[in-house]
């Protein structure tokens, strides 16, 4: 722990550098600057609970249970990203605060816990700092953790600090984990006080699109695709354009500023893409459409029959396949699906979904559930898969009892 604190403040000048070029830079404001150092406004007097979540994907995850908090409590949530901030912000919720989360320094934590009066920390999903925990289980503030996941090659990591490890895991008063592999890993670290466990990301409810693609149908997405997945998956498309010309494709990448070099591999494969980076609209695409922005995978969902869970052709453990079938798509994944290990096996034993290798496969695939009744039967095995629904309250009540009066 001492090593930790020492090189984290060896690193701090360069860090703060760092944070004021993005300034200079425009990419944040110097409210933002001001709120990494813990220069938050003052907060309400009232107790309230600290929510945080590291970015998008695990604030859309945990908002159900946000919402359940609020109900009862006040609450601050932190993250890491300004897009994070916003996302949050756009929610409009009563009684709560939002602010991008300080530096992993003690005395920014305690200064934070000395002049508010904070019942309980929650932590979603990851995002593990030494300095925070120690600082807010020093402090006597319950420290849980929901959704908890951990991936073999992080615990592996963890290990090598055995003892900085069992202080960051042993701090949590309450874990959730979202799966039992993660909780096998969590214990093995040192976390002690385990509870129900929930994957935030099966709670998550699709809103009503405004309108629908009229040719959702014949349109297939490929969601959230990494470096090297690319290729396969637009490859796969011009096979499928060879036997139904009139199937459309959108691909999202995971990281949009990949939307140009996707593009320039599109056009040697003969696609005349358009992107959304672009201003381009769906309606104005003819085989190929790239959703190389954020906040917008509910609308590609909801304008797609097919979905191909991304991260899973090349090791990034694969993404969630609730939000797909949420939006009522037919699956189709590759190999790699580890950080969601549990529902893709319920899916693979109801024949909920299909895996795939290689570009063959996908073009095959997304074929064989273009024919209606193939596909409608997939999502009924789906649902039957995945559809144990797992409800708060057995989660809320475990937070309840950790909860500082």
């Amino acid at each position: 722990m001492l090593l930790y604190r020492c090189l984290f403040t060896l690193a701090l000048p360069l860090v703060v550098l760092a944070l004021l070029l993005r300034v200079v830079r425009r990419v944040e404001s110097f409210v933002d600057f001001q709120e990494r150092l813990g220069l938050w406004p003052e907060l309400s007097n009232e107790p309230i609970i600290w929510c945080h979540a590291a970015s998008n994907g695990e604030l859309s995850a945990a908002r159900p249970m946000i919402e359940k908090l609020k109900e009862t409590n006040a609450l601050l949530i932190t993250c890491n990203s300004v897009s994070g901030k916003r996302l949050v912000q756009s929610w409009a919720l009563k009684n709560t605060q939002c602010r991008l989360a300080p530096l992993d320094l003690t005395w920014l934590h305690h200064r934070i816990v000395q002049k508010n009066n904070c019942r309980m920390f929650t932590l979603f999903e990851a995002d593990f700092w030494p300095n925070r925990l120690i600082a807010l289980k020093n402090a006597n503030v319950p420290v849980s953790l929901i959704g908890g996941r951990i991936s073999e090659k992080s615990a592996k990591g963890w290990a090598r600090f055995g003892g900085l490890a069992s202080r960051v895991f042993g701090s949590f008063d309450l874990i959730c984990a979202q799966d039992g592999a993660s909780e096998k890993r969590l214990r093995n670290l040192g976390g002690q006080s385990f509870g129900p466990r929930i994957a935030l990301k099966s709670l998550y409810q699709a809103p009503r699109p405004h309108t629908r693609n009229p040719e959702r149908a014949s349109t297939w997405l490929a969601a959230s695709t990494h470096q090297g997945e690319d290729e396969i998956l637009l490859t796969a498309h011009k096979q499928i354009l060879e036997r139904a010309p009139h199937v459309k494709m959108i691909l999202a990448p995971r990281h949009p500023k990949r939307g140009d070099e996707i593009a320039k591999f599109a056009q040697t494969l003969g696609f005349e893409a358009k992107q959304r980076s672009k201003v381009a609209s769906f309606d104005q695409a003819n085989a190929l459409f790239i959703a190389d922005t954020l906040g917008e995978m509910d609308k590609w969902y909801a304008a797609s029959s097919i979905c191909f869970v991304a991260g899973s052709l090349v090791a990034k453990g694969g993404h969630t396949p609730f939000e797909p079938l949420a939006h009522d798509c037919a699956i189709l994944h590759g190999p790699h699906l580890e950080n969601f290990a549990e529902p893709y096996a319920a899916l693979a034993t109801h024949e909920g979904a299909r895996m795939c290798l290689n570009a063959e496969d996908v073009a095959n695939n997304v074929l064989t559930l273009l024919e209606n009744d193939v596909a409608t039967r997939q999502r009924h095995n789906a649902r039957n898969a995945l559809g144990a629904a797992q409800t708060l309250d057995q989660v809320l009540d475990a937070l309840q009892h950790t909860l500082k009066s």
